[in-house]
């Protein structure tokens, strides 16, 4: 019998692409969840705004659904959403002194590098 393999995909891109990025990566992560593979998306460097509220407003790539959409499903599909532990005070208030001042998703974990690579070691692992 073999272990269940877990998809961990490594979000880097912000709005840069308007979004194009980001939607693929949640696409394939709600992808696995909706196949009933464990999966988790890590939001580091400017993918980290896409753990924010109201970051994936109005946001949609032709042929896909609306990124908030996305989003949702994957969260409400069991996914995990892994937050930068650096990232997410710098993404959310431009500075490490300062304390977070817009809201994180619900569910949305803060994480290091050790976690990721301890999830990577468990399957397959996508950088976008």
């Amino acid at each position: 019998m073999s272990e269940e393999k877990t998809l961990t995909v490594i979000l880097t891109v912000g709005k840069s692409d308007n979004g194009k990025m980001a939607t693929l990566a949640f696409s394939a992560a709600l992808s696995a969840a909706a196949m009933g593979q464990p999966a988790s998306i890590f939001l580091t460097g400017d993918g980290a705004v896409w753990g924010f509220e109201g970051s994936a407003r109005g946001i949609s790539v032709q042929g896909f659904p609306p990124l908030d959409d996305l989003i949702q499903e994957f969260r409400l599909a069991g996914g995990r959403l892994l937050l930068c532990s650096v990232c997410h005070r710098t993404c959310s208030s431009g500075s490490h002194e300062v304390a977070p001042s817009v809201k994180m998703l619900d569910g949305t974990e803060i994480c290091g590098f050790a976690t990721v690579l301890e999830l990577a070691g468990q399957g397959v692992c996508l950088t976008m």
